[in-house]
């Protein structure tokens, strides 16, 4: 088959199914009032990729896994991916990103469901989080090797850090931080998606990944964006509440 042809046929696959799925979604008028969404993925979108991950749910309730086994296959799965990275794979790594991000969803749902919800568990989510990410963006900078992209990379990595740090933070002390733009989930979507299309554009024109790289720099730059987001929303909250006076 002419590679043009394939990766032609791999965009419309993934976009339409996604486009008739999302239609019959909200075709069935789904309760959507305890989803959080956010500007780039709202509670629409994450509605209905939820409702894909129930028969998986399910699957993995029968056969009692639980929720740290998932979180540990989530970190193995981002190894993986940045094993793919570093040789190459673009395409591959993709759909690995992909499928880690959701055992980090799956983790959480599988503990409410089961009743085994914890502040331990949430803790260990958290840390292994910050592998996952560190592992899939040293990937990237072993495959791209050197040049400004490994920088942009590197402020990638720290944006993502400080994004979880500022909530983590600011939840110490004692102040909820529900603000945002680019938080995990997103980054996932957008680097994920991002690296499938670009391997899909490049095997067609032949080219370089420059889809790849536009992604990385928009990372790069939206992470830290989003942590200052926070940070300013946390500094004007807290300052807020050493306004009130004990007898307010």
């Amino acid at each position: 088959m002419d590679r043009s042809l394939f990766a032609f046929l791999n965009v419309a696959l993934i976009f339409g199914t996604a486009i008739v799925g999302m239609r019959l979604f909200l075709r069935a008028k789904p309760d959507l009032s305890g989803v959080r969404g956010s500007r780039l993925l709202g509670s629409s979108a994450r509605g209905w990729y939820f409702s894909l991950l129930d028969p998986f749910e399910e699957l993995f309730v029968r056969w009692r896994v639980t929720p740290a086994s998932l979180t540990m296959g989530q970190l193995v799965g981002s190894v993986v991916c940045a094993a793919a990275y570093a040789a190459g794979l673009i395409y591959t790594a993709g759909f690995i990103l992909l499928a880690s991000g959701t055992l980090d969803i799956l983790d959480g749902r599988l503990a409410r469901r089961t009743g085994e919800a914890s502040k331990g568990g949430a803790f260990l989510d958290s840390v292994v989080d910050r592998y996952c990410e560190f592992a899939v963006l040293t990937g990237l900078i072993v495959y791209f090797g050197g040049g400004w992209l490994v920088w942009a990379l590197l402020f990638a990595l720290l944006g993502g850090m400080m994004v979880s740090y500022t909530r983590a933070r600011a939840e110490g002390l004692g102040q909820d931080c529900p603000v945002g733009l680019l938080q995990r989930p997103e980054r996932f979507v957008i680097l994920g998606f991002g690296s499938i299309f670009s391997s899909a554009l490049a095997h067609a024109t032949g080219g370089e990944q420059v889809l790849l790289e536009a992604v990385i720099w928009f990372l790069a730059v939206f992470t830290n964006l989003t942590a200052l987001q926070r940070f300013f929303y946390v500094r004007r909250e807290l300052a807020a509440r050493e306004r009130v006076t004990p007898d307010a």
